[in-house]
This record gives structure tokens, C-alpha cells and sequence, in this order.
């Protein structure tokens, strides 16, 4: 992190602090940064957000963000709980200060293939990586309802990123791909395919409501030497979310879509539907719960920032 002065703040010599927002090009999670810089939140809450934009491949077992983060090439990036403990667990000390939604996604497949998941046992299915939280949500699911597990039952192929779980879905060399949630409306909206499980719905029967699974996260260091930072860009976050909820033209602007293109409206609703500018005090016990139901028995101490959640 470092610091600017402000043309108004030069006359009077205070420093503004910059903080370095590492995000997928294609992801959603730019949508609240390119917000906060349109509507000056930033600047209203004292700092000025400075968003660098990255790939979505996979660095060293790392999500290109959070590779971003380990480096110090970015202060706060966004990514899930289960690897931000797995990131404490080898030694990488960041936390999780600021929630941004539940963030899962879902099971796509060709249209006319198969409808429901107790259809999967010999499909081709990309995923990400192994311990992708979608994928792990899944097999939870899949054991659950229809007492068969994936990783066993199926060709899990493994992709890297989310663009070519895409891709190779659209050419043909998958029979279904775990895909993110933003990724969905317009291939179902094409007509070509079919959503066969939003990963949302699942978490009831797993016994857990719906629980922001990704956090705004930031290193310890910054977080012990730079409190009031973290505050600042946690109200100019809430104040995002409030305008993107409200505002659809507002959403319309930073998504690049019109209101009236196909695919528009359910991308929104889906988006709605994982994104809150309030959670309940109870949603650390609840993912500790989910944890547990996708084999993550051990949450490390220090996940969860305390003073910001």
C-alpha cells in the first residue's frame, strides 16, 4: 500500500492512503470496485481505490487474486473461506474482513443431456481445481440426495479456470461443467444450455442457510497497521451494494449490459439473490458447519478478521 496526496489534500499536505484492489477482469467482484470509484466512495470514506485487473488462471495452487495478495502486488483481493484457510495453513497470514456474498455457482450441461444430478454417475464434468468449494459443494449434495459421489462416480476434469471450463464446455469435450454463477445466464440464454443445479440451492439440504462463502480479504499486516483503511473501504463496499441493488441502470453500467439484453435479467436476479448488504451474526458458526460438509474439518483461528465482520 502506498500513499497519495489528492489535488485538495496537497494544499494541506495530508496524505490519502491507496489501496491496491487486485480483481478477476472477468469476474464479478469489479463490479463493487468499478462502483466505488464512479460514485467517489473511496474518496468519501478516505482512501482512494486503485483496481487492478487479472486473468483467472490458476498460480501455484493459488487463485490468480490471491496469488496477487501473497505477492503484495495487491492489498485486498476477493476470495472464499476454505482458501483463505488453506492459505493460513501454509504459512500465509490473511484474513477475511469484509464479506461479499455468497458467491457459488452452478452445474451447466447441453441442453437435452440430463436434467437432474442423479443423472451424473459416468459424465465428463470440468472443474476448476479439486478443492473448489462448487465442486466440493456438489459432491456433498450428490451424497446427500442421491447416495453417489462425484469424485467417484464421474470424470472429473480438471480445467484451471473458469474461461476454459467454459470453452470446453461450448465445444463439446464435456458432458457438464461446474461454472460461476455469472457465467450462466447467457448460455442458458442462448438456448443451448441448461442449468441443472444452482449450488445456492443445495445448502438447505445440507442443513446451512445461505452464508457469504467469499470475503474481501487483506493480510494481517495491513490489517493489525491500517484498521481505519479497512473500515473506510467496508462502509464504501455497503454503500456499492446499496446503490447496485437499487439502482439497475446504475448495475446496468458497470456489467456492460443493457436492460433489455437477453440473459440481463436473470444474471441480475442470480446476482440479487448472492449479494446482501447485511449478514447475520451467525454466519462464522455457519460456515465453520459447511466447512465440515465438504471435508473441511479445520478451520484455522484467524479466518475471520475480528473488528470488521
Amino acid at each position: 500500500m502506498r500513499f497519495e496526496a489528492s489535488n485538495h489534500d496537497r494544499t494541506r499536505h495530508v496524505p490519502v492512503p491507496v489501496l491496491r484492489a487486485g480483481f478477476e477482469a472477468s469476474g464479478s467482484g469489479r463490479w463493487l470496485m468499478q462502483t466505488i470509484v464512479l460514485h467517489a466512495l473511496d474518496q468519501v470514506n478516505g482512501f482512494r481505490l486503485q483496481v487492478q485487473l487479472a486473468d483467472d488462471r490458476m498460480r501455484a495452487g493459488l487463485q490468480a487474486t490471491e496469488s496477487c495478495l501473497v505477492t503484495a502486488s495487491a492489498d485486498v483481493v476477493d476470495t472464499d473461506w476454505l482458501s483463505i484457510a488453506r492459505c493460513r495453513r501454509s504459512g500465509v497470514a490473511l484474513a477475511a474482513a469484509v464479506p461479499y456474498g455468497a458467491i457459488f455457482g452452478g452445474l451447466v450441461a447441453p441442453l437435452g443431456q440430463f436434467t437432474t444430478l442423479s443423472e451424473l454417475p459416468g459424465r465428463r464434468i470440468g472443474v476448476i481445481h479439486p478443492q473448489d468449494k462448487n465442486w466440493l459443494l456438489l459432491r456433498a449434495a450428490c451424497r446427500v440426495l442421491h447416495d453417489f459421489d462425484p469424485d467417484d462416480a464421474c470424470v472429473r476434469v480438471d480445467t484451471g479456470s473458469k474461461t476454459a471450463s467454459s470453452e470446453l464446455l461450448v465445444n463439446g469435450s464435456l458432458d457438464a461443467a461446474l461454472l460461476y454463477w455469472h457465467q450462466i445466464p447467457a448460455l442458458v440464454a442462448s438456448g443451448q444450455f441448461v442449468e441443472v443445479c444452482d449450488l445456492l440451492d443445495v445448502l438447505p439440504v445440507l442443513g446451512v442457510p445461505t452464508v457469504p462463502s467469499t470475503f474481501f480479504v487483506f493480510s494481517n499486516a495491513l490489517l493489525d497497521e491500517q484498521p481505519g483503511l479497512v473500515l473506510g473501504f467496508a462502509q464504501a463496499v455497503s454503500a456499492a451494494v446499496s446503490i447496485l441493488r437499487t439502482d439497475l441502470l446504475a448495475w446496468c453500467a458497470v456489467t456492460g449490459l443493457s436492460v433489455d439484453q437477453d440473459g440481463t435479467q436473470a444474471l441480475r436476479a442470480k446476482w440479487l439473490a448472492r449479494i446482501s448488504s447485511a449478514w447475520d451474526s451467525t454466519m462464522q458458526s455457519d460456515l465453520h458447519t459447511l466447512a465440515r460438509c465438504l471435508g473441511e474439518n479445520n478451520i484455522p483461528e484467524g479466518v475471520f478478521a475480528p473488528g470488521f465482520l
